[in-house]
């Protein structure tokens, strides 16, 4: 088998390797990107705590048909429901 050849690219959301035009999906390091891009396995990188916020949401709202949408607010506090 042989090597393509593949360029990479700095994005706001990550790395990702080009080839023959087409993009690749993001992945967090350059490393990650160039093992991708050389058909090595990537090991998925893992935040346990937005693993947590996204279990704790599935079941605060099972049964729904809603998907859950794991979100980070920059307002501390509740809703003013004083008005």
């Amino acid at each position: 088998m042989t090597k393509q050849n593949y360029e990479l690219e700095n994005r706001d959301d990550g790395w990702v390797y080009i080839i023959d035009g087409r993009r690749s999906p993001f992945y967090s390091t350059r490393e990650e990107a160039i093992q991708a891009a050389e058909g090595e396995p990537v090991p998925h990188t893992f935040d346990e705590e937005l693993d947590d916020e996204l279990d704790d949401g599935l079941e605060d709202t099972f049964p729904a048909s809603d998907p859950v949408s794991v979100t980070r607010s920059g307002h501390t506090g509740g809703p003013d429901r004083s008005k």
